[in-house]
């Protein structure tokens, strides 16, 4: 066990003694790399706190969720410029993506606190009152991001991103496609996904309550609506890219 911040940090054996008894450290060590138990690694072995344990144990024990993937998302030739805005940028990608050259914000001090280690600037901001002036960023990402928000919020953000960016930048989009719900059994949607940045392999997952339906196609009417021209566009069964520029 490791104390960082004054949290308890558990190793996979502590695990397998203490919380998942039936499972074994080689399956702990797959729940780690599948996402399904948010942990960090020190020293190269795979640690979680108590309310990532928790977490896994009321919803991947009690089958409460849909878990799809995983996929691979290659994120190694995608050109960002400049400064970058990164939403909801407690996940981290963007910010080991691009370090120093990232500002990330997430309305959740925790989530910036417990991200993967990088160089990105983390500041504690909702992304629907950005505290930056017009025209600040060169290219704004969201990875994984809008997911969380309610639906009514999209708008908002959209027009805030608009305001920051530079003409002519670039707005990142890559989200997750919800379906209808209708399996009442199942109270979350989970998408797994092994992002690659060169030669590095970030397991991640992300996860939302299943309570309301998200496809690309309101997004592309989104971002025109708002004033961006789309640029590119990959649109799978389960996720979706959209790349936009201010014009």
């Amino acid at each position: 066990m490791k104390k960082i911040n004054n949290k308890k940090y558990f190793d996979v054996i502590e695990i397998s003694e203490k919380f998942l008894k039936k499972k074994t450290e080689e399956e702990i060590v797959k729940l780690f790399e599948d996402g399904k138990i948010n942990g960090k690694k020190f020293e190269n072995e795979w640690h979680a706190d108590n309310e990532a344990i928790e977490f896994y144990i009321k919803l991947f024990l009690n089958e409460k969720y849909l878990t799809i993937g995983p996929f691979e998302i290659d994120l190694t030739d995608v050109k960002m410029n400049g400064r970058i805005l990164d939403i909801g940028g407690g996940g981290g990608v963007i910010g080991q993506f691009k370090g120093d050259h990232v500002v990330a914000i997430d309305p959740s001090k925790r989530e910036l606190e417990e991200a993967p280690k990088n160089k990105a600037l983390n500041i504690v901001m909702d992304a629907k009152d950005l505290k930056f002036l017009d025209d600040t960023f060169d290219s704004v990402s969201i990875f994984f991001t809008m997911l969380y928000i309610p639906l009514n919020d999209h708008k908002k953000i959209f027009k805030e991103i608009y305001r920051v960016l530079k003409p002519n930048g670039e707005l990142f989009l890559w989200d997750l496609i919800i379906p209808e719900r209708k399996l009442v059994d199942k109270e979350i949607y989970v998408i797994l996904l092994k992002i690659k940045i060169d030669q590095k392999i970030i397991d991640s997952g992300y996860g939302t309550k299943w309570e309301k339906e998200q496809d690309a196609y309101s997004f592309l009417k989104l971002g025109k609506d708002v004033g961006f021209e789309v640029l590119e566009q990959k649109i799978e069964e389960d996720m979706f890219f959209i790349k936009y520029k201010k014009i």
